[in-house]
């Protein structure tokens, strides 16, 4: 289309007062300066994101399964990694996936209406139809992005409540302690009990000083931060 051809075509379109009510709000948020422009404009860029809806499902595709893929290979990194050594940056690491792995979904979401708009549209046989197909997927999309958040918030409190807890190690006292019994295995309830307590006590011990840690490096780097404010 070009911006230079005029405007010739002249046909009747019918609109119900809400989808009038909708483009006149639209066009007045945007300065635009008739019902008539507002409407040339929301064609061209339905035609727009119409020529390129594929492409981008496409393309989002993969990228959502790259990021599935960068996650899991963090995730796995982080469980063999030596803790002592490497567990603030294996953290790290997991919560940069999981940040951009979250604005992906947040992203899909978005596109995933837009795109749903263009294919309803095209193939409904009616525009009543399509607008019902949008209807729902809306409430679909909301459902799917309260339960991502959910999941979000649930996955983040679990991260900090079991943070610096080995469970590797768990099992490591478990096996120690077992073959260290002269009990048999059926009746080793008593050496494996003790053996869970033992290490969970080692892992509260551990966690306490690896957050302390944490709060005294913290505390030096704002203090850091605020010496350099002040010398600016």
């Amino acid at each position: 289309m070009s911006i230079e051809e005029p405007k010739t075509i002249k046909f009747q379109l019918m609109l119900s007062e809400a989808e009038a009510k909708a483009i006149d709000d639209w066009g007045f948020a945007y300065r635009i300066r008739s019902r008539a422009e507002a409407i040339r404009r929301l064609c061209t860029s339905a035609l727009e994101l119409d020529a390129h809806a594929n492409a981008i499902d496409e393309a989002f595709g993969a990228l959502e399964t790259q990021s599935f893929s960068f996650v899991e290979r963090v995730r796995e990194v982080s469980r063999h990694t030596d803790p002592r050594k490497n567990d603030r940056l294996a953290l790290l690491a997991t919560r940069s996936s999981e940040n951009i792995f979250s604005a992906l979904n947040d992203l899909t979401i978005d596109l995933d209406a837009a795109l749903g708009a263009a294919l309803a549209i095209r193939t409904a046989d009616t525009l009543d139809k399509a607008i019902e197909v949008l209807r729902e997927n809306r409430r679909r999309l909301q459902e799917v992005s309260k339960a991502l958040a959910d999941r979000r918030a649930k996955a983040r409190a679990e991260r900090e409540r079991l943070r610096y807890v080995d469970f590797q190690n768990a099992s490591r006292w478990i096996e120690d302690a077992v073959k260290l019994s002269e009990s048999e295995i059926a009746d080793a309830d008593e050496v494996v009990i003790n053996a869970v307590k033992a290490w969970l006590a080692e892992a509260k011990a551990i966690k306490a000083t690896r957050e302390q840690e944490d709060l005294t490096r913290e505390q030096e780097r704002q203090r850091q931060q605020d010496e350099a404010e002040k010398s600016k």
